[in-house]
């Protein structure tokens, strides 16, 4: 329990540190993309077609959300009239784009511009409840599937997907996406995923191939990934509250993880967060337990403008000290149109070098430009 302890202390005071920053500055009401959610109160189906979250929006946010609530110019009513993400009656359409600039004191020849995101989306509503989701990027990243609410609340998927588990973070460098196998391309999976939303409380069940980013499953065991959560108040604050599950028992690397997620949100701050623990065991080598959390804190400044702090840990095996990494940063989001986000961030990254982990500390400056529809 010591390793637990320890992280348990250094996580608290990060946490404490990043308020304390974020309050001395001002004291407003906070959104974001897992953030959003928190924000509202709400789904992720609030904001997009897919009702784990992520990738295309619905017509509600893509015509009235984005361009009148987040925006920092409100759209005027004639903008708004001309923004039709539907090109028939039973077709939508969507797109992303995002561009870095990564500068850094690191030798990399990976870093200056690097086009993160072009991903392009469809969806073919089949009747009022069934419908055709087609996502494809740039990357090979890639998702299909059939959708079909059977009730309101209660839903089936069929297809390709990334599976649900935790908070789907848009920064896929995130330690808990990135470490945890939901960095794409080779983030979504072949299978079927069951969901219910009833009330404050919501659930997602999958049975998948347990071979992420391959067409073909490579054995004949399947993985299993569960995702739950419940939002409510206390006091004045916005609460939510979630566990996730992944279990993939494959014969060449069994791997599974387990942890909790959540939000807490008062006026314009709003913190977002997760932590796990995971184990892997490659066959006919030994296991090894680690832990990984991930952090987000922003304070919505003004419509169309927020502040952001995030604290990440990673350590692949938390009973030795064989290697670990923390990443720290900050900086802005702005929108300033509907269709356009600019986010600028520092990022200090430290290494507790080790025998089985290790890497150069490292400063970051980036600089993303993100275009939506």
């Amino acid at each position: 329990m010591g390793w637990a302890m320890g992280r348990t202390v250094r996580l608290g005071m990060g946490i404490v540190v990043a308020l304390a920053g974020v309050n001395a500055l001002v004291a407003l009401q906070a959104s974001a993309l897992p953030r959003y959610s928190a924000r509202y109160e709400q789904k992720c189906g609030l904001c997009h077609l897919n009702p784990t979250g992520g990738g295309l929006r619905t017509a509600y946010a893509t015509q009235k959300l984005v361009p009148e609530e987040f925006a920092w110019s409100k759209a005027k009513p004639g903008v708004i009239a001309g923004i039709e993400p539907r090109i028939s009656k039973n077709i939508l359409i969507g797109t992303d784009f995002r561009e870095l600039y990564l500068g850094s004191n690191a030798p990399n020849p990976q870093r200056n511009f690097f086009q993160m995101q072009g991903d392009i989306y469809f969806n073919f509503q089949l009747d009022p409840k069934v419908a055709l989701y087609y996502d494809r990027g740039t990357t090979d990243t890639r998702e299909l599937f059939g959708l079909d609410y059977l009730t309101p609340i209660f839903y089936v998927k069929a297809g390709r997907f990334v599976p649900s588990y935790g908070w789907k973070f848009d920064d896929h460098t995130m330690f808990v996406r990135s470490e945890l196998g939901f960095m794409p391309p080779a983030n979504s999976d072949v299978g079927v995923e069951l969901g219910a939303y009833p009330g404050r409380f919501d659930v997602q069940l999958g049975v998948v191939n347990g071979a992420r980013g391959s067409t073909l499953d490579n054995d004949t065991r399947v993985a299993t990934a569960l995702n739950a959560g419940y939002r409510f108040h206390l006091g004045p604050f916005g609460v939510a509250a979630g566990v996730s599950g992944y279990d993939d028992p494959s014969a060449l690397l069994k791997f599974d993880s387990g942890g909790g997620h959540g939000y807490l949100t008062l006026k314009n701050l709003t913190w977002v967060g997760q932590a796990d623990v995971f184990r892997r065991a490659p066959a006919g080598e030994a296991v090894t337990r680690g832990f990984v959390t991930s952090h987000e804190l922003t304070c919505l400044l003004r419509q169309g403008l927020e502040l952001m702090g995030t604290y990440d840990f990673y350590d692949p095996d938390k009973d030795h000290a064989t290697g670990a990494k923390t990443r720290w940063g900050g900086g802005i989001s702005v929108m300033p149109q509907s269709y356009l986000v600019l986010e600028f961030l520092e990022r200090r990254t430290t290494f507790e070098n080790g025998i089985a982990y290790s890497g150069d500390d490292a400063y970051e400056s980036v600089v993303q430009l993100h275009l939506l529809y």
